[in-house]
């Protein structure tokens, strides 16, 4: 493990609180009995951590066949779990290794999950309970598989209703006939748009932007939140056969 591991995983800038601020630039305070408690813990969403873990698991991925108390001792001799930051980076440890294992016809047995007790092994590798050698879970390979599998045909499906063209025009599916759609970016509070694919009116919340349901509407319908249908153009016959080609 290169030793500058413990940097490279802790040392990135923490995201935003997504919570929209009030008029007077604060965030909403919770209404829930945090309410109740000092005023500096009254407030919801404050920022969370934000490790880059992906070296740490391209490094575990690379221990493959070696001995799991040489790899354990390797990490610990550059990760500090006396370290608040880098311990929290240990506890991440079962996400990717199933260190408790069986083996069960086969499939790898998880026995030290916190939450819900022995159960199929989600970690992509795992510890060999006799030889106690570092290995790859099968059953996640086949289970890759099947996700790569439904997000292509998730994709399929998607395809058939809906097409982008561009940021700004896409083409839309409706009640079984091809339009194009001409999208824009909403404008800011307080004012409010019609919307002519939903064909109904997004009117922002005053001092919260846009409310979440209509974010998440827009990015079902478009791709993305943030954007609305100013128009749509049903197409023609011959722009329907140029687009089933």
């Amino acid at each position: 493990m290169r030793p500058d591991m413990a940097k490279v995983l802790v040392e990135r800038a923490r995201p935003p609180s997504r919570v929209p601020r009030g008029r007077d630039g604060r965030r909403f305070r919770d209404t829930t009995e945090a309410a109740s408690l000092p005023m500096k813990a009254g407030y919801r969403d404050r920022k969370s951590l934000n490790e880059n873990l992906r070296p740490f698991e391209r490094y575990l991925v690379r221990q493959v066949n070696r001995p799991w108390d040489a790899v354990y001792r390797e990490i610990c001799s550059v990760i500090d779990g006396r370290n608040a930051v880098q311990r929290h980076i240990l506890e991440h440890l079962d996400h990717y290794v199933a260190i408790r294992a069986r083996l069960v016809d086969g499939a790898v047995i998880d026995l030290g999950h916190r939450f819900l007790g022995p159960g199929p092994a989600a970690q992509p590798l795992y510890v060999h309970p006799r030889t106690g050698l570092l290995r790859p879970n099968p059953h996640d390979v086949a289970w890759q598989r099947v996700s790569r599998e439904r997000q292509r045909e998730a994709e399929r499906e998607r395809a058939a209703v809906w097409r982008e063209l561009s940021p700004t025009r896409q083409l839309h599916r409706l009640d079984g006939h091809w339009f194009a759609v001409e999208l824009a970016t909403l404008p800011p509070a307080p004012a409010s748009v019609w919307d002519a694919v939903r064909r109904t009116r997004v009117t922002p919340t005053p001092g919260a932007g846009y409310r979440a349901a209509d974010e998440r509407a827009a990015e079902q319908l478009y791709g993305r939140p943030g954007v609305y249908a100013v128009s749509k153009r049903q197409l023609g016959a011959r722009e329907v056969r140029a687009l089933n080609r």
